[in-house]
């Protein structure tokens, strides 16, 4: 029997595999739970929320389900412009390595403007 975690969030609207990686795309919503009272004013998605997407797109680029993927390191991580609620964020992810440990490479961008850089080291636990 294989245990997948729960997920407190889903950081996933779709995943699309592409050559060498993946697509992914996220909407921000306002009424989402776990933004409620995060700058009230003004929300703003969450940078952790942006490698939690990776980690969830990964999951489902690899086996179709979540669980399986834990994050080892993340190398660089430059954020460059906030996601607000509303926008929807596209994640264009690179993979290279192979199984157990995997890189990724992804580029945030919100309206074709990039938001986020993400590299990360992943170890597939499945």
């Amino acid at each position: 029997m294989t245990a997948t975690r729960q997920l407190p969030l889903s950081a996933v609207d779709t995943v699309e595999a592409r050559e060498g990686g993946f697509l992914g795309r996220k909407r921000v919503r306002a009424d989402d739970p776990y933004l409620a009272g995060h700058f009230p004013s003004l929300t703003v998605y969450p940078g952790v929320f942006l490698i939690e997407g990776v980690q969830q797109m990964l999951e489902l680029h690899l086996d179709g389900v979540p669980g399986g993927i834990e994050l080892l390191s993340v190398e660089s991580a430059r954020f460059s412009l906030p996601v607000l609620a509303g926008e929807e964020v596209l994640f264009d992810t690179r993979v290279t390595g192979e199984r157990p440990l995997l890189s990724t490479t992804t580029t945030c961008t919100v309206d074709g403007r990039r938001c986020a850089r993400i590299a990360a080291t992943w170890r597939c636990t499945s």
